[in-house]
């Protein structure tokens, strides 16, 4: 069991770094060692520091090994060198040695690895599922920053137009519609013996009073009407700091839109074009989220809500990994996994909708809920405060679901995200309750 179980590991840790080096091969390396803007760190910066992040808990923590490259180890840590003095940084030829050469390490020490069952930091191969999930969220994070970069700077990958040509999608009608979620107990928080981060658990009950809740995600038409009533002009659907935002950084609509000619263009990854008025919103900062619902005399759903409306099937009285269920995601049940680039329309998976009727709740894009971002009863953090329990500082929201860059492992029901309520870039949209 430990040899197979190894075995897999390997498996998805090769194909993540395929993955995660193919990201890099989308643009020219002097554009990756720009800031892509907003003060982030260049691109490739993230590429040495997956690498620094495995050496760190497989190497150093599991193995007692030393820093394989402790200049590595300073430039590549986030506390140790702020965003401001990442610069100056090494070749990606260089970063891709010492990523390769601590894989290798990695890989030996996986092969007689043991996953006890007393040593949680062992048991069901929990640092190397850790390690694993950190470069499958850094895929997405790298795909938030390169969607800054112009599309004259990035090239197409060859499967795409293949993918698309392949899928019949049908834009449909989503304007207005809820489902009615009953009152009732739930589980809320991690199940079962998938992999966790400390702030999914402890699983815990807890009861949710009936509410409604939209249907489909928030589309870009909806949107707009927002934008036409004076949705950034009008003080009264803004908290007195989502107004302070606004006017500081001068929003005017989403971050990737333009008006040209009374109509909106859209920045996707790769191309600037006419927006698509059935797909959903992106793009939006937690305040703008807040405002939208106010405009529509709804609100944002609380984790809760959000939860139980995603997973929890009332009549079987059991939770689901995934909106749908417990089957693995696939392009029939959502949009994930960069297999489209972009959004799709809401509504176009009716396959995956979860059992209270809600679409989308699993990929396409990430949804702003009304809550802060804080441990559950019971917290304990583990293995480290920084993932978690330092970013409960009070403006950290939560958002749940994934979005069409999310991998597979991280569309789980139970995933936290979380981002300051400015925080635009991200592939996040909404979906108000009331």
């Amino acid at each position: 069991m430990a040899n197979q179980l190894a075995e897999t590991i390997a498996d998805e840790m090769k194909g993540a770094r395929t993955e995660t080096l193919a990201l890099f091969d989308l643009a020219r390396e002097q554009d990756l060692r720009e800031s892509p803007g907003f003060g982030f760190r260049p691109i490739i910066w993230h590429l040495a520091h997956i690498g620094v992040f495995e050496a760190y808990w497989l190497l150093q923590k599991l193995n007692h090994e030393p820093s394989p490259d402790e200049r590595y180890e300073r430039i590549f840590d986030p506390i140790k060198t702020p965003r401001e003095d990442s610069k100056n940084l090494p070749t990606r030829a260089e970063m891709e040695s010492y990523l390769a050469s601590v894989r290798a390490r990695v890989l030996r020490h996986l092969e007689k690895a043991e996953f006890g069952e007393n040593d949680p930091l062992k048991r069901d191969g929990y640092l190397f599922r850790l390690v694993l999930e950190h470069e499958q969220q850094h895929q997405e994070t790298l795909l938030y920053l390169l969607h800054l970069l112009d599309p004259t700077k990035k090239m197409r990958p060859s499967e795409v137009e293949a993918i698309n040509c392949g899928v019949s999608i049908r834009p449909s009608s989503t304007k207005g519609e809820t489902v009615n979620v009953e009152e009732g107990a739930f589980v809320m928080g991690a199940t079962g013996n998938s992999f966790a981060y400390d702030n999914e658990l402890p699983p815990h009950t807890v009861y949710v009073p009936t509410f409604k809740i939209d249907k489909y995600l928030t589309t870009n038409e909806e949107y707009a009407e927002f934008i036409a009533e004076g949705g950034y002009r009008r003080r009264e659907w803004w908290s007195d700091e989502g107004w302070a935002w606004r006017e500081k950084e001068g929003w005017r609509h989403p971050l990737y839109w333009k008006q040209v000619d009374g109509g909106w263009l859209v920045r996707t990854m790769f191309e600037e074009g006419t927006w698509s008025p059935h797909h959903p919103v992106t793009g939006i900062s937690w305040y703008e989220a807040e405002a939208y619902a106010r405009f529509r005399g709804k609100r944002l759903p609380t984790e809760a809500e959000w939860e139980r409306a995603a997973s929890w099937n009332a009549e079987r009285e059991r939770k689901s990994l995934y909106a749908w269920g417990d089957e693995r995601p696939s392009t029939r049940l959502c949009n994930f996994d960069n297999r489209f680039w972009a959004t799709t329309p809401a509504g176009s998976f009716p396959e995956g909708a979860s059992a209270s009727g809600c679409m989308d709740m699993t990929g396409n894009v990430w949804e702003w809920t009304g809550d802060e971002f804080c441990g559950f009863p019971g917290f304990e953090a583990f293995p480290y405060p920084e993932y978690s329990e330092v970013w409960f500082d009070g403006d950290h929201r939560v958002l749940r679901g994934g979005s069409w860059a999310t991998r597979a492992s991280v569309l789980r029901t139970s995933f936290r995200n979380f981002f300051r309520r400015h925080f635009r870039i991200a592939f996040a949209g909404v979906r108000c309750a009331e």
